[in-house]
């Protein structure tokens, strides 16, 4: 495991964000939380992560889809920044930007530009050997 690496949380939720801020520096990486897509692009920015943990339903709605669109936008390393998609909804073969139009960027039905999805409930082991993967470290 490479410790030390940033990892962005960003969920609404505070009880889930601490959860996941426990058990990640736990086994020793350093995290950065944001509670919606907003702050979590000025966090981005700043703390310049290795890899981020988003909720895609915040109290916007869907603004965890938003975020990703407007971070694949940006320059890299920002844009290369591997994102794991932590959320409730179960059926990872729905989750498209645009399923019936195009933005210019992105194609009808095109699917949504992350890594990885973990369904919540996480069991930890999951969630840190997923990490773990994205980080270049294997499934240990």
């Amino acid at each position: 495991m490479e410790k030390g690496k940033r990892i962005l949380i960003v969920d609404d939720d505070p009880i889930m964000v601490q959860s996941l801020k426990l058990i990640l520096e736990n086994q020793g990486y350093a995290t950065v939380e944001a509670y919606n897509a907003s702050d979590a692009m000025e966090k981005a920015r700043q703390s310049r992560p290795d890899l981020i943990l988003l909720d895609i339903m915040m109290p916007d709605g869907i603004e965890g889809f938003h975020f990703v669109w407007e971070l694949r936008q940006m320059e890299p390393p920002l844009k290369d920044t591997p994102i794991i998609v932590v959320t409730a909804i179960h059926d990872k073969g729905e989750l498209r930007y645009y399923p019936e139009q195009s933005d210019g960027t992105y194609q009808p039905g095109e699917y949504l530009p992350v890594q990885d999805f973990i369904d919540k409930p996480i069991h930890p082991d999951d969630l840190l050997a997923r990490v773990a993967k994205q980080l270049g470290a294997g499934g240990e």
